[in-house]
């Protein structure tokens, strides 16, 4: 583990495979942000927020399985946007899919899993929200990007902003649900947001202006699929030629990396659905 105190209380770790993770500690409680992906490391988080107090609230910043696999493991009331509380209940990864996953990634965990099932925030809202423990405000705001339902938290008292992956800073994360444009204009808001450090949900923890090369990339790669539909390349053979650096499905943290045909079914995915909202959008003018 590489956990870090990046403002007073405030604690991320960056080596688990899935998404960052965060403890704020208030003087009511803990506030985690986002879950520990693997089984193992769960557990793990679960003990490190333990011996820093009771946990009052779990944020997620989306519904993705690496930010929400660990709240079935975590204490506390889950907070979220109200669509992550229906994907979780309505379309949550199959059994299958979960023990097959967590059979390549931690085979450790898979005693864990054997009576695992989503567990959905309890708490949801739609466009902002506000949560003060303990004398901080946790400002929650809806930012449709990475996925329609993705978040970002500020903490404005202490100069730290959480992303989830509206801003990775290890590289591009999947496109399978986004919404491009608007994730493009997210990123370009973190560029400027008024804080000291951004805690992407991938990476090193960051400052606003490090978004701009996160920023360049998606455009990069936006850029090459309209070149290749406007030279009349069918969008089968644009999702099978165009592919983008996966950093974020590899190993970290000595953790395995995701299985090979799931980072291919990504990618492809991805590229499809950004030649779907070009074409959208181009038929729309």
């Amino acid at each position: 583990m590489a956990m870090q105190e990046i403002a007073p209380g405030v604690f991320v770790e960056t080596e688990h495979l899935g998404s960052n993770n965060s403890i704020v500690s208030t003087r009511d409680g803990l506030v985690l942000i986002d879950a520990p992906h693997r089984p193992t490391d769960a557990m793990r988080w679960r003990r490190t927020a333990a011996a820093m107090g009771e946990t009052a609230f779990l944020i997620n910043t989306d519904h993705h399985i690496d930010h929400t696999m660990g709240n079935y493991f975590l204490p506390g009331t889950v907070v979220s946007h109200e669509i992550t509380r229906t994907q979780l209940v309505e379309n949550a990864p199959s059994q299958a899919y979960v023990r097959d996953l967590i059979g390549v990634i931690d085979p450790e965990g898979l005693p864990l899993i054997r009576d695992y099932h989503a567990r959905p925030p309890t708490v949801t809202f739609v466009d902002r929200m506000a949560l003060d423990v303990g004398g901080l405000r946790f400002d929650l705001t809806h930012r449709p990007g990475h996925t329609p339902n993705s978040v970002y938290i500020e903490l404005k008292a202490l100069g730290v902003v959480f992303s989830g992956d509206l801003f990775c800073e290890l590289g591009l994360p999947a496109f399978v649900e986004a919404h491009v444009f608007e994730w493009v204009e997210a990123a370009r808001f973190l560029e400027t947001i008024d804080a000291e450090r951004i805690v992407p949900g991938h990476g090193a923890v960051s400052r606003p202006q490090d978004v701009t090369p996160f920023r360049q990339k998606m455009e990069e790669l936006i850029g090459e699929v309209a070149d290749g539909l406007q030279k009349g390349d069918p969008r089968e053979v644009l999702a099978q030629r165009i592919r983008f650096e996966d950093r974020i499905h590899i190993s970290i943290g000595g953790s395995p990396s995701y299985p090979d045909h799931l980072i291919e079914l990504f990618q492809r995915k991805s590229i499809e659905a950004i030649c779907d909202q070009i074409l959208a959008r181009n038929s729309a003018r």
